[in-house]
């Protein structure tokens, strides 16, 4: 199979930016992310609603030009550390032809193949100096008529909730449907949180996840949690004490196996990283298109854990780190300068065992974010993908994606610890190995 790009151009706002606006300030959180794209391939099979490629086309670029206008930063560069200069530079818009249908493209997904519907390398962690685009486009046409539009969102303004709000926008414009547009808020995030000098806060605070920065050989495995199996799970970890979600069933199962798979790391700790979207905490403003990595850590300890752990037990240790990270605790964050040096902090993020090394295993959720719902003229996207195969990236990381059938998982892990995970039959009891997408 080949993908040949067969155009590249720089989108601009359709408006220019106004003197006011010509500087964003970047929030305490933002500061802390890696020079990183994170990515998402939307797939949409050919319909009676979808128009020739040309002009799919140009309605999407024309669309983006007027989106760019409402999510102006995107448009812009960082200038320094605390801040994107909105200078409207633009964001690069990229088409490309694949020379396959998307029936046997997606049956089962090629996930090595997957990278090449993207228009950059994603995960790639860049120096914090290295001045980026915001934002990178590529829309693949495939031969049956169906399409592909991979999107890299640089990790410094945009986390997922965000590039959410972006895409309702972009599409609603794109459709005529200006009356869904989802209006962002870039000023809630760094005026509540603005960037604080950390130094001198206790070293293990900051170190807890150091290796999440160091970037090795990994493979990326697709795993599907149909609802059958979640619903399995949930029995399995259900009590009068204990009420879990999915998400708690399925990323517990998962971290038990994941740790199983590295058996010859069992001399250091294990901490499972859960990222905790702080806006469904927090309440308004934030709930309302606030722009920005709100996003605080949930860590526990996840001790002893083999082939015989009970998933209950997981999933009560999972909530009770989940139930620290409340308004109250956000509250503080925001209004006491000096919280990150404090013992409360230290213990939330579990400064006592940094010396140790532990391992972290990072868990993402990319639910009830209205993926699944972006339609920019030819209706709900077939299925919604990441990027697949081996490369140098950050170890150890699960990114969870809601479809119509469960939950899908991607998980990213050394390959000598992938591969044992994916021959695990407990874990594939429940895990289905990149199963095809039904078109």
């Amino acid at each position: 199979m080949e993908i040949n790009i067969t155009s590249r151009e720089t989108i601009k706002p359709s408006v220019p930016t106004s003197a006011e606006c010509k500087t964003l300030k970047l929030c305490l959180f933002d500061v802390f992310q890696l020079n990183t794209y994170f990515p998402l391939i939307l797939f949409y099979s050919k319909t009676n609603n979808l128009k020739e490629f040309s002009d799919v086309s140009t309605q999407l670029k024309k669309s983006l030009s007027e989106a760019l206008t409402i999510f102006y930063p995107l448009a812009g560069r960082r200038c320094d550390y605390f801040s994107i200069d909105c200078n409207d530079a633009g964001a690069i818009f990229m088409e490309a032809s694949v020379n396959t249908t998307m029936k046997v493209f997606l049956k089962p997904p090629n996930l090595e193949l997957l990278n090449q519907l993207l228009p950059c390398e994603a995960n790639k962690c860049h120096p914090h100096e290295e001045v980026l685009p915001q934002l990178l486009v590529q829309v693949n046409k495939f031969q049956c008529g169906g399409i592909a539009i991979g999107l890299c969102n640089l990790h410094i303004l945009l986390d997922a909730y965000s590039c959410s709000v972006f895409l309702k926008t972009w599409f609603a414009i794109c459709k005529g449907s200006k009356e869904e547009i989802s209006w962002p808020d870039f000023s809630s995030a760094a005026s509540s949180f603005p960037p604080r000098n950390t130094t001198g806060v206790r070293a293990g605070m900051l170190n807890i996840n150091k290796d999440s920065n160091i970037e090795e050989n990994c493979t990326t495995r697709r795993f599907l949690f149909d609802d059958k199996a979640i619903n399995e799970l949930k029995s399995m970890s259900t009590c009068d004490e204990t009420k879990p979600t999915r998400y708690e069933v399925v990323s517990s199962f998962i971290s038990k196996h994941m740790i199983v798979a590295m058996k010859e790391d069992k001399t250091r700790p294990m901490v499972a990283l859960h990222v905790v979207n702080m806006r469904k905490r927090m309440g308004e403003p934030f709930s309302r298109g606030a722009v920005g990595n709100l996003l605080w850590p949930a860590l526990v300890v996840l001790e002893g854990v083999n082939k015989n752990t009970e998933i209950i037990d997981l999933v009560e240790i999972l909530k009770e780190g989940l139930g620290k990270l409340t308004k109250d605790l956000f509250l503080k964050l925001q209004n006491d300068p000096g919280f990150l040096w404090s013992d409360e902090c230290a213990e939330l993020m579990l400064e006592g065992i940094a010396a140790n090394k532990p391992i972290s295993l990072v868990f993402t959720s990319w639910g009830n974010m209205g993926f699944n719902e972006v339609d920019f003229g030819c209706g709900k996207p077939l299925w919604l993908a990441q990027r697949g195969g081996t490369k140098e990236s950050i170890p150890n990381t699960v990114i969870l994606m809601e479809t119509r059938e469960g939950i899908e998982a991607w998980i990213t892990m050394p390959e000598k610890h992938i591969s044992i995970l994916e021959h695990d039959v407990d874990f594939l009891l429940f895990a289905l190995l990149n199963p095809s997408i039904l078109i």
